[in-house]
């Protein structure tokens, strides 16, 4: 209830400020496990990609906004889950593997956290290894102007223009079941592929 009430008030705030649309959700699977992989260059973009999407999605989020009692419900309600940066957390890494298990939709950031300027940051191995184990297609989501209407540092939204592309999905193929023991340069490959996708989705 508290997500799809949260998704439509956004949906509404975004298309009527914002001039919000969505191109390219025919590729959007619609059944299946999915990880989208998404540019991040505002706090918006959770919401953003939430809204793009047609099927229900849960997020990976940074442990420090659970901290804050309010927005602590709030984004647990609407299916957000806590990873500590900068480490390997064993727990995240459980419960993303079961909402994918699932057949379930998990948005992940691939640059790890909000990028200054245009250029997109080298991922972050997540992503990768995650569909590698468990045969989650990969689907690529490129946001634009959350950076001009709340850019990084600022506390109040401003006028601007947001605009989301989903590009085809990328299966991944050759899964065994074994993706844990997938080798460095097969999580690289696969990154490099679904960030060049990104980058194409921006230019």
């Amino acid at each position: 209830m508290v997500y799809s009430l949260s998704r439509m008030i956004t949906r509404a705030v975004l298309r009527w400020w914002f001039g919000f649309r969505v191109d390219g959700r025919e590729h959007e699977p619609a059944m299946g496990p999915v990880i989208v992989v998404s540019n991040h260059r505002s706090d918006l973009d959770p919401l953003v990609v939430g809204s793009a999407l047609r099927r229900r999605v849960t997020f990976m989020a940074k442990q420090e906004l659970f901290r804050v009692p309010g927005v602590r419900w709030w984004i647990s309600a609407c299916g957000a889950f806590p990873v500590r940066r900068g480490e390997a957390d064993r727990q995240a890494l459980r419960t993303a593997l079961k909402i994918l298990a699932d057949g379930g939709v998990l948005v992940m950031f691939p640059e790890g956290t909000r990028a200054f300027g245009r250029e997109l940051r080298p991922p972050e191995p997540g992503a990768a290894l995650l569909a590698l184990r468990t045969g989650a297609a990969l689907l690529p989501v490129a946001i634009t102007g959350t950076d001009e209407v709340l850019p990084r540092g600022a506390h109040r939204l401003r006028r601007g223009t947001i605009r989301v592309r989903i590009g085809e999905h990328i299966p991944v193929a050759g899964v065994d079941g074994n993706g844990a023991k997938a080798g460095r340069e097969e999580i690289n490959l696969l990154g490099r592929r679904y960030m060049s996708a990104l980058a194409a989705l921006l230019a």
